[in-house]
């Protein structure tokens, strides 16, 4: 359904919006056919990947926001201040199209419409837009990487906590293993790291495999925000990796 949408937007070079519904649904916004953004409550946005990791201070962020009210851009009030240079900026806002398009197409999908673009435009748009065939190619890839993982899980029903193997850690890892309280799941913890979806998708199953992470119990993981999303292929009980029976 995603799939065909996107492609309907860009044989008729649509400029506006693709609202997808679902869990956790979306929006892409699109010019001349071409996506230029993804927002999705499944997905770390530009704000989160900058503030959220700590790369931009939140009174930068701030400040620059105010700056593009006058200039109507965002980009250009990230590099005045030094803040982020235009290819640093760019770099990000094609992880976020790509990473929002994985986060939509990896949940349920119900139905998707065309509306008028929004008053107010992505903040954080990439340049000339990104080629929807390519963006579906790379969502496919993503989907397939995630579904073939050696311990395979939901971005939004698993929740985890911390293993026995917790030695010689990264700080990436460590802050995964911080926030991994069992009450969050995968998405969660993308956004309480400031990292895109599917890095952290694919890096919290290695921990899994490797025993730095399990499965929640039921009793830790009470507090369900996509409970009804069915994992994105059938598990299989990995060796060493707690998990509920």
């Amino acid at each position: 359904m995603l799939a065909s949408a996107l492609a309907r937007c860009r044989a008729e070079a649509v400029t506006g919006v693709l609202r997808v519904a679902g869990n956790a649904g979306g929006l892409f916004h699109l010019r001349d056919g071409a996506v230029v953004a993804v927002d999705s409550p499944g997905s770390p946005g530009a704000e989160t990947l900058l503030v959220g990791s700590g790369r931009v201070g939140a009174e930068d962020w701030v400040a620059a926001l105010v700056d593009s009210v006058g200039t109507r851009s965002l980009q250009a009030a990230l590099a005045a201040r030094g803040i982020v240079g235009p290819a640093e900026a760019q770099a990000l806002a094609l992880a976020a199209v790509r990473d929002g398009a994985f986060a939509v197409a990896a949940g349920q999908v119900e139905c998707c419409d065309v509306v008028d673009d929004v008053a107010d435009g992505p903040p954080l748009p990439v340049a000339g837009g990104v080629d929807v065939d390519g963006l579906l190619s790379e969502t496919a890839r993503r989907l397939d990487a995630v579904a073939s993982l050696a311990v395979p899980l939901s971005p939004y029903r698993d929740r985890v906590v911390p293993g026995r193997a917790a030695a010689g850690l990264t700080p990436e890892r460590r802050e995964i293993v911080a926030h991994a309280t069992g009450r969050r799941n995968v998405r969660d913890l993308a956004f309480a790291v400031g990292r895109g979806l599917y890095p952290v998708t694919v890096e919290i199953s290695r921990m899994l495999g490797e025993g730095v992470l399990e499965f929640a119990s039921p009793v830790a993981s009470f507090s369900f925000s996509h409970g009804d999303l069915a994992t994105l292929r059938p598990r299989s009980e990995p060796s060493g990796a707690g998990r509920p029976g």
